[in-house]
């Protein structure tokens, strides 16, 4: 079996992107390889998940985030973390909002472009 080891993303502006994720999303600095020669960081949760974001090569292209990818961030209350995102400027996306009992949902861009999921689930999945 394999399993995840982390996920990457591109940034234009490194040191924004890694604030973003240590100050707002609650990620913490596990490797600093802002001096290598593609500079980047690895950032981590208290789960053992990775995110790794790496400086953005010059001229390579944005990929149509809407429909190629997202990352996804449990938060014990959706509507509470939505509020304080979108109080500092980030927008969300009106056509995606689900909030059950079971599962509560909703996407937004991250400073960079990426498309980032805040997710609250009942149970686990996998249980």
């Amino acid at each position: 079996m394999a399993l995840i080891e982390h996920v990457a993303l591109f940034a234009d502006d490194l040191p924004k992107l890694r604030d973003f994720y240590v100050d707002v999303m609650g990620m913490s600095i596990l490797l600093d390889n802002s001096a290598a020669p593609t500079p980047g960081y690895f950032l981590g949760d208290d789960r053992g998940t990775s995110l790794e974001i790496i400086l953005r090569p010059p001229g390579a292209p944005r990929a149509g985030q809407r429909y190629v990818c997202h990352v996804a961030f449990t938060v014990p209350d959706v509507r509470a973390f939505r509020t304080k995102l979108e109080a500092m400027g980030l927008v969300f996306e009106t056509e995606i909002d689900i909030d059950t009992e079971e599962f509560s949902t909703c996407f937004f861009a991250d400073p960079e472009g990426n498309r980032i999921q805040l997710v609250r689930r009942s149970k686990p999945l996998g249980s």
